[in-house]
């Protein structure tokens, strides 16, 4: 069990953690001539001494300027150890390491009263009742409260078997966790190279594991781990650990203090996070929207301004979900405690837990994403899961949901299926009844649109959504992808329709697409433009267009402009001519005169066809003419639907033209 120290300076911390280790946390020549900690200190319980088991202790400065370093110490441990001298009883470094404990949810500890050989027994029960007061109303409030001093050796043992007692009815965090570790010092040995040291948040490391360092992303991989001071084979959460890495970029320079050290589906920096924020009681004022704040998180600290809703205030004591829009990338997940200091770093505002990150800029206090949140803030997977599919109208991201608790996404999509929803393409999921009610509802929709219009040949993702609610668009994608890869609909190119329709013209457009498709293949290359088609016909230009348009729905002409239908024959063929031109060019470039001369058509179809091409991706302009684009599927390699069904009069079937 990891124990940290806190409390007020020159209350004992340092002598304590001595006198149940043996160990002398201050290992700064300064610290040891001005006799206080400025940095954090590491001791472990020895094997055969006072305490039983295995025991490590962060020992933490004191002083009221590097409650920074305190923070970064005390994050990631299972229990706090604090010390209050029994002359000087409750200080204000007390009351602030108290407050920080309790906002980063620390619920086991124990207080030592020390130097209890200059107190009479009742000043003793005096600071006693101090501390009890203190403690009311935090997670340390049942903690036991034990007189003891360093000097004479009072009542260390009893604080020792404490101690002992509470590392018993430690529960180990979950193993099923992706590793990740906040660095809090690092340094270099001769002959192995750079060592971090640091809380195990989650997971476990071996040797050889490959990591990530974040938020800088270089590549180590993992050459030895000493745990409790001794080598190990693997280090777990809720343990500290010293790793050996090694990399091509990892240098003393490329790590610090604030890193994490973690699986690599776990890298990745946010300047934002949903948090739930508790202000504390003694605070003056309301905390106010925008207010400039310094946010302390594992080992990082980095500024930034808290945001809250439309009312703008947080009272003394009170918790809102409120927003950190961050000035530099930081690590953190689902659950990481924080804490707020003031801009200038005087005092402690506050605290508490990460919910999410990288959530909306839009929208963020809208009553969906509050739904959303209220879902993610639950503690157990399993339950928050459930409590996504029930909310979110856009899916679930199942390997972002992965991220944010720490999670295998392979378990995580294990736990969706065991809820019934449905896993699409791209690893979204969606509640299981919700898709399937959908589902119905789209085949039904596409059957009265086949039935309604035979000659239609499908709809567009986006004329189904015009079907069916707002709320259950975000689902369509999901459903069509599964609805085409059971065989239940077909999709061809983008349009959506059921196995086995075919359109169908009614009997008079079928005849007058007859004549239209006799004038066009007859006209060659050299297309007519719709005014002289419909010259051709005896017609007005503008009642063919909606049987134009039709049948290019369908696929028997290509729109090239307003004024232009091709069948897709001729234009496969242009195609093939514009390949050749180019193909023939010094420089390969298609320019509009050859093109123009070689295809043998007119110049008021050769600019709107050329820029059909350019909008297919067949050609790319350039300043000297254009290029033809190797990577595009070209016109002339779709297949065009050949012929029409004839009418079939058990249907009532409009037609487009008279």
């Amino acid at each position: 069990m990891i124990v940290a120290t806190a409390g007020h300076i020159d209350h004992g911390k340092t002598a304590l953690v001595k006198a149940l280790t043996g160990i002398d946390a201050d290992r700064l020549p300064e610290e040891k001539a001005r006799g206080i900690t400025l940095d954090l200190g590491f001791a472990y319980a020895p094997a055969g001494g006072l305490l039983e088991g295995p025991f490590g202790f962060v020992d933490v400065p004191g002083h009221e300027r590097l409650v920074r370093t305190m923070v970064a110490g005390v994050t990631g441990v299972a229990c706090a150890l604090l010390a209050v001298a029994a002359d000087d009883g409750v200080m204000p470094q007390t009351r602030e390491h108290v407050a920080i404990l309790d906002l980063l949810g620390l619920a086991q500890g124990i207080v030592a009263i020390t130097k209890a050989d200059r107190a009479d027994p009742a000043r003793i029960a005096a600071v006693t009742a101090e501390i009890g007061a203190l403690l009311a109303g935090t997670g340390l409030a049942a903690a036991p409260i034990l007189p003891c001093s360093a000097l004479t050796g009072a009542g260390i043992p009893d604080l020792a078997r404490h101690l002992e007692a509470l590392g018993r009815e430690v529960v180990p965090p979950a193993p099923a966790r992706l590793f990740r570790l906040a660095v809090d010092r690092r340094f270099t040995v001769p002959g192995a190279g750079l060592v971090v040291t640091g809380a195990v948040h989650a997971g476990t490391v071996r040797p050889g594991d490959r990591l990530l360092v974040s938020p800088g992303g270089q590549e180590a991989r993992v050459r030895a781990i000493r745990v409790h001071d001794a080598a190990a084979d693997v280090a777990r959460a809720g343990e500290r650990c010293a790793l050996n890495l090694t990399g091509p970029r990892i240098t003393t320079e490329a790590v610090g203090r604030g890193d994490w050290i973690l699986a690599p589906d776990l890298h990745g920096a946010t300047d934002r996070l949903d948090v739930a924020l508790r202000l504390l009681p003694g605070e003056a004022r309301p905390l106010r929207h925008r207010t400039p704040v310094q946010v302390h998180l594992g080992a990082a600290t980095v500024t930034g301004r808290v945001l809250l809703d439309a009312n703008g205030a947080l009272p003394p004591g009170a918790s809102a979900p409120a927003i950190l829009a961050l000035d530099a990338g930081l690590g953190a997940l689902a659950g990481d405690r924080f804490i707020l200091r003031d801009i200038s770093a005087t005092r402690t505002l506050g605290g508490g837990r990460v919910v999410d990150i990288d959530g909306p800029r839009r929208g963020a206090w809208a009553p969906g994403r509050r739904a959303v949140l209220d879902a993610l803030d639950t503690p157990d997977d399993r339950r928050a899961l459930d409590r996504l599919l029930a909310v979110s109208e856009a899916g679930i991201d199942l390997p972002r949901f992965a991220r944010l608790r720490s999670l295998p996404t392979e378990d995580v999509e294990t736990l969706a299926a065991d809820l019934g929803a449905v896993i699409v393409v791209g690893r979204q999921a969606f509640a299981g009844a919700r898709v399937a009610a959908l589902t119905g509802r789209v085949l039904a929709d596409l059957d009265r649109a086949h039935a309604d219009a035979p000659d239609n040949p499908g709809l567009l993702s986006e004329e189904i959504a015009a079907l069916i609610p707002e709320r259950d668009r975000p689902v369509l994608p999901a459903v069509l992808d599964r609805l085409h890869q059971d065989g239940m609909v077909v999709r061809s190119g983008r349009l959506f329709h059921r196995p086995g329709h075919v359109a169908r013209l009614c009997a008079a457009d079928a005849a007058l697409y007859a004549a239209i498709r006799a004038v066009l293949e007859a006209a060659g290359r050299d297309q007519p433009r719709l005014a002289l088609l419909a010259e051709h016909l005896g017609r007005d230009p503008e009642a063919l267009r909606p049987l134009l348009d039709k049948v290019g729905r369908i696929g028997w002409l290509h729109r090239i402009s307003k004024s232009y239908y091709v069948p897709p024959a001729i234009l496969a063929d242009l195609a093939g001519i514009a390949r050749a031109v180019a193909a023939e060019h010094p420089e390969g470039l298609l320019t509009v005169g050859r093109f123009r001369v070689a295809a043998g058509i007119r110049r008021n179809l050769t600019m709107p066809l050329l820029e059909f091409f350019d909008g297919q991706g067949l050609t790319l302009r350039i300043a000297e003419g254009r290029r033809i684009r190797a990577e595009w599927r070209a016109v002339d390699e779709v297949v065009p639907q050949e012929g029409f069904e004839p009418p079939t009069p058990s249907l009532r079937m409009r037609c487009s033209t008279s």
